[in-house]
């Protein structure tokens, strides 16, 4: 009786994301508690945004290094887990996420590099520091949604539309809190608000769909 060859797919990879990302977390908590409290709670509290907008923010500093990298990670996992219920795919495999992952990085970084070409450029940085700021703290924010949200669904409960519909739900959320936290800058200067939203927020995620699927 000939063997036959039995193929085990393990989804560990996935596990030891949420470990690092939880230790990330840690060390966070470890050396700026305060901060990463925050901008844990900065969708409920939009005085420490103000304060924050304030300050001179420095994107390479460890807080906003480490917790710019865990918002990635999560972000990158429920894109993952996305694409495979899109794709209707059960095995998840390193390789594919790999490759999501790619193109996640290089629409996060070409956007990044943009936007500040544009802020050096137009000098818009005082105006629209709270602005900024509340997008970057509330995305902070609802990471955590996302790490809560992923870990669920891969180990609890794969409903196909659960994390779909966490995911709208957070980033409506963090859309909404941003149009009235900001309402007075966006009346004042709508049709560049308009031009920011279609140019930085909605035509980049339509690209990156089209190159991913």
């Amino acid at each position: 009786m000939e063997a036959l060859q039995r193929s085990v797919l393990s989804n560990n990879w996935i596990t030891l994301i949420f470990v690092f990302s939880i230790l990330l977390l840690f060390f966070l908590k470890l050396f700026t508690t305060t901060k990463l409290k925050g901008y844990v709670t900065s969708l409920f509290n939009k005085g420490f945004v103000e304060i924050e907008a304030e300050e001179n923010y420095w994107a390479l500093s460890f807080f906003h290094v480490g917790f710019s990298l865990f918002t990635f990670l999560m972000l990158s996992v429920t894109t993952f887990f996305l694409i495979s219920q899109f794709n209707k795919s059960s095995a998840l495999l390193l390789e594919d996420y790999l490759v999501s992952t790619y193109y996640l990085f290089s629409y996060v970084v070409l956007r990044f590099l943009v936007v500040f070409a544009l802020f050096s450029v137009f000098q818009f940085k005082s105006k629209l520091s709270f602005f900024m700021t509340s997008k970057r703290g509330y995305l902070y924010s609802i990471s955590i949604g996302l790490l809560f949200l992923n870990v669920f669904y891969f180990y609890a409960f794969q409903y196909q539309d659960l994390l779909f519909i966490g995911f709208v739900a957070l980033f409506s959320l963090r859309f909404c809190l941003i149009l009235i936290n900001n309402k007075n800058l966006i009346i004042k200067e709508l049709f560049y608000f308009i031009l920011y939203l279609c140019a930085f927020e909605l035509a980049p995620l339509f690209v990156l769909f089209r190159l991913i699927f």
